[in-house]
């Protein structure tokens, strides 16, 4: 594969401010600004994007997935999100939905349901 994959931590700063810039050098969302409330990294610059979540098999991820797609699609103007399910949640992604959604997607959210 020819994409690197970088993961940071996604707990806001205490001081309001993200690294996600800086984190991200160079992808779609190295430019995302801060929206008006603290922390959040919503922004117009989602618009037009691809975003996938991988289901961990938690038995509450799917409700949240539901209700950020909606945001994410309604509110910010992303695209397409795409929802892939793990078998279990101790068990890793398996190769081929990893290459689908690396090859499809801008961003990739690993869920939690607990």
């Amino acid at each position: 594969m020819s994409k690197l994959i970088q993961l940071f931590n996604p707990t806001p700063a205490l001081s309001g401010d993200s690294d996600l810039a800086s984190a991200l050098p160079g992808s779609p969302l190295s430019s995302i600004a801060q929206s008006e409330v603290s922390g959040s990294l919503v922004s117009s610059r989602l618009k037009g994007l691809v975003v996938g979540f991988i289901d961990n098999a938690k038995p509450n991820f799917r409700f949240l997935v539901e209700d950020l797609s909606s945001i994410l699609s309604a509110r910010y103007g992303v695209a397409q999100v795409l929802v892939r399910q793990k078998r279990a949640a101790s068990l890793a992604a398996p190769e081929p939905m990893l290459h689908e959604l690396l090859h499809s997607c801008d961003l990739v959210i690993a869920g939690s349901g607990d």
